[in-house]
């Protein structure tokens, strides 16, 4: 009879049939979620110092009661997980915190794998499905326990609830273990590891670059021409720190070598900055020593300007010291005048 009738249901109908049916097993599956027949496993006993959240001290309080964590069709949803875990919910919705930065937050699962059995620590476990060396470029293969066996977390790493490099913090754990090494550790490369160390190896690919670039004769430069004795934090970043002066500068040409030099050679030297014109006044200038008296660092103009003549030009002018004329007139023209000071007016 059953049969016939179903012969009698157009296609349309009997395609209508089938999908009730199917959702009436559907539904019949989920409300049966909690029984033995498709219980996947025991769920994580683990609670943090029997604190409760959402009336309950751990997942294992309510272990046949799956509609805590799962919804129909939609399996586990953060929703539901975010009941008990507000402070996740308050995370995510300030972009604050480890879920307030990591990605795809939205699918608990992905990181925190339940029906483990009862001794399973899913916060623990979470710590190895993130993947740390994508996210962060700094591999946690070797961060998975610390010196004594202990299981590592988040929070180990990433002091002050904050998972920034600002709030990284490598040096306690390691200075624990060998405080001696870590002392001459510091002392010589500083406190700023992942420069250096990508958890995977000893060392990384260091980029040079992001504190001096080594071009130029810089190039072909061994460490220790610049390093003395290996010693990293610090290290002098302009040309005097590492080169002494020459003889043949005799204390005349200043310390702003770039004026004359580039990281290519010392020589051939040429002057490529003088902001003050050479042909100033109404005769060439050929001989440096006509405004360079001695030092190439000190401009005499009153070597051709009389300082008395020059004063009643600027009368009323509330200047520095009227003889510092480069201040004002740093191209050597009456016209081009640099901005004054705060005391000084426009002329």
């Amino acid at each position: 009879m059953m049969k016939k009738l179903f012969r009698r249901i157009n296609t349309p109908g009997r395609l209508a049939l089938l999908l009730m049916l199917l959702s009436a097993f559907g539904a019949g599956i989920f409300l049966f979620a909690g029984k033995k027949y498709i219980m996947p496993g025991p769920v994580s006993a683990a609670h943090v110092n029997n604190q409760a959240l959402g009336g309950y001290v751990s997942h294992a309080e309510f272990e046949k009661e799956c509609i805590h964590c799962h919804a129909p069709v939609h399996c586990v949803t953060d929703t539901r997980c975010q009941d008990c875990h507000m402070d996740i919910a308050r995370e995510r919705a300030t972009a604050a915190g480890l879920h307030g930065m990591l990605p795809g937050t939205s699918r608990c699962q992905t990181c925190h794998v339940e029906h483990q059995g009862r001794e399973a620590s899913i916060t623990t476990l979470a710590f190895l499905n993130v993947d740390h060396t994508k996210l962060a470029n700094f591999s946690l293969d070797k961060h998975h326990q610390d010196y004594q066996g202990n299981a590592l977390d988040c929070e180990t790493c990433h002091s002050q609830g904050s998972y920034g490099i600002s709030a990284l913090d490598c040096i306690t754990c390691h200075t624990q273990e060998d405080h001696q090494y870590m002392a001459d550790h510091i002392e010589a490369y500083g406190t700023r590891c992942i420069d250096c160390h990508d958890g995977s190896d000893r060392m990384l690919a260091f980029d040079h670059d992001q504190y001096y670039p080594l071009e130029g004769g810089h190039d072909s430069t061994g460490c220790i021409d610049c390093h003395a004795e290996y010693v990293f934090i610090d290290a002098p970043a302009d040309c005097k720190g590492c080169h002494a002066e020459p003889e043949m500068h005799a204390g005349v040409f200043g310390e702003d070598c770039a004026r004359c030099h580039t990281a290519a050679a010392w020589a051939p030297a040429q002057l490529t900055q003088h902001t003050f014109l050479i042909d100033h006044g109404t005769d060439d200038i050929t001989e440096c020593e006509t405004c360079h008296a001695g030092s190439y660092t000190e401009y005499p103009c009153y070597t051709c300007h009389d300082f008395e003549e020059m004063r009643p030009l600027h009368v009323g002018e509330n200047s520095a010291p009227l003889e510092d004329c480069i201040a004002c007139h740093p191209t050597g023209r009456e016209s081009e005048i640099a901005t004054k000071g705060p005391d000084r007016k426009d002329g």
